[in-house]
């Protein structure tokens, strides 16, 4: 079956099949370009038994971001708002429509791509991978009010004048960290968000920023405050911030806090009766499309030195779909990576994991070994913070030479993956 691109004209169509698959209200009721930044695709019904026209089969939407990796930036594809008609379920067009996006997402020179599934096992067998999850807590307002006063800090409200330095914050002190959106035009506003946002820059008496608070106040039965960002240079800084959030005491008893993986704050936290938010835990799946864009995306730690192979191995989509599969030479120097591809078995048939090396230096081919991995490991690790241990605890297929282990693990080190999609 062919797959299109989708114009002004299926917009309504794919809008009435999305509503109907994710539920809300399909307001729109002509024709209307589809939102910058993204690319939507999708099957005619016509392409398909039983098809009407001017209906489609399936459709999803392939976002254009640019995630932080490694001391680095990677393009991305957010695959978004992905459905099948229900006349059209069960015959496999799912499968094509993901192939296509994945296709597509290397087409268009993105290194990884990221989804929020509802349920990762469909994805999975198509070389996505879970990498990280959503972190909420219910943190009672009582432990934040008994803070002290921070010298040296005032508060700024943030306003359409003030947001920029809070935009040029978020990516300052975001940059180190492994699959943060960078939250770029078009597909962020850079405008005041709107919808009860509201959020407290934190400066010195010299007029530099050191962290900002942002929140959305909730009607209703519940916390009452949702808290969707604490970031701060130092852990001074986050206290200051959370004796801010403190002064909601006087009407609120809790608030809910939205977290980064591991996050920093967790350790400013005052007290001891934060407890994890309700409801599902939102996952975050993420799949290798091109391996050499995604290793070359990073920085090296300007201390490692030296060169493996890399042997990738992806048996869920069929050959010449993206670049995940393959064999290069990933090298490490004076922090920054080269990664060549190697063609070919070596004279020897090529270093496997486990193969003896007597001389304790290498594989005798001026590398420190080899790395095999499977498409879920690779997904897993090369977004960085995980290490090969971890691959196989979760029975992905991750084995190396005890060299090359240790060099791809400092390699690929640094904090685990966190995705916060908005302010």
């Amino acid at each position: 079956m062919r797959m299109r691109d989708l114009t002004a004209d299926d917009y309504v169509p794919y809008r009435t099949m999305t509503s109907g698959a994710f539920g809300g209200v399909m307001e729109d009721t002509g024709p209307r370009p589809f939102d910058p930044g993204q690319t939507p695709i999708g099957i005619d019904s016509t392409e398909l038994p039983g098809g009407v026209e001017g209906e489609l089969a399936a459709g999803a939407r392939i976002r254009h971001d640019r995630i932080t990796l490694g001391g680095g930036v990677a393009r991305c594809g957010g695959v978004g708002g992905l459905a099948v008609h229900p006349a059209h379920r069960g015959g496999g067009v799912f499968g094509q429509l993901l192939t296509a996006v994945i296709a597509r997402c290397a087409a268009e020179g993105m290194a990884t791509s990221m989804l929020y599934p509802s349920n990762p096992s469909i994805y999975r067998r198509f070389g996505y991978q879970v990498v990280a999850r959503g972190e909420r807590l219910v943190v009672p307002l009582v432990d934040l009010q008994r803070l002290p006063p921070v010298t040296g800090r005032h508060l700024v409200p943030v306003t359409a004048a003030t947001l920029p330095r809070l935009h040029a914050l978020y990516r300052e002190l975001t940059a180190e960290d492994n699959a943060m959106l960078l939250r770029e035009g078009p597909l962020f506003e850079q405008g005041m968000p709107g919808k009860g946002w509201s959020a407290l820059l934190l400066e010195d008496e010299s007029g530099t920023d050191h962290g900002y608070l942002s929140w959305t106040r909730v009607p209703g039965p519940g916390p009452g405050l949702e808290v969707h960002e604490i970031l701060g240079r130092t852990r001074h800084d986050r206290l200051a911030l959370l004796r801010s959030l403190g002064s909601w005491s006087t009407v609120l008893e809790e608030v809910t806090l939205r977290l980064r993986t591991e996050d920093p704050v967790l350790e400013a936290l005052p007290g001891g009766g934060a407890r994890p938010a309700p409801g599902p835990v939102p996952l975050v799946m993420m799949r290798v499309i091109d391996t050499a864009a995604m290793l070359r995306a990073r920085h090296a730690p300007d201390t490692l030195r030296g060169t493996i192979r890399l042997e990738v191995a992806d048996g869920t989509v069929s050959s010449g779909t993206c670049e995940a599969a393959g064999r290069w030479r990933v090298t490490a120097a004076d922090g920054s990576i080269t990664v060549e591809p190697e063609d070919g078995e070596a004279a020897d048939g090529g270093a496997r994991a486990g193969d003896a090396d007597p001389d304790g230096d290498g594989d005798g081919t001026g590398t420190l070994g080899t790395v095999h991995l499977d498409i879920h490991a690779a997904s897993l690790l090369l977004v960085g913070g995980r290490t090969l241990a971890d691959a196989r605890r979760l029975g992905l297929g991750a084995a190396a030479d005890p060299s090359a282990e240790s060099f791809l693990d400092a390699l690929l080190a640094g904090p685990r993956p966190s995705v916060m999609d908005a302010f």
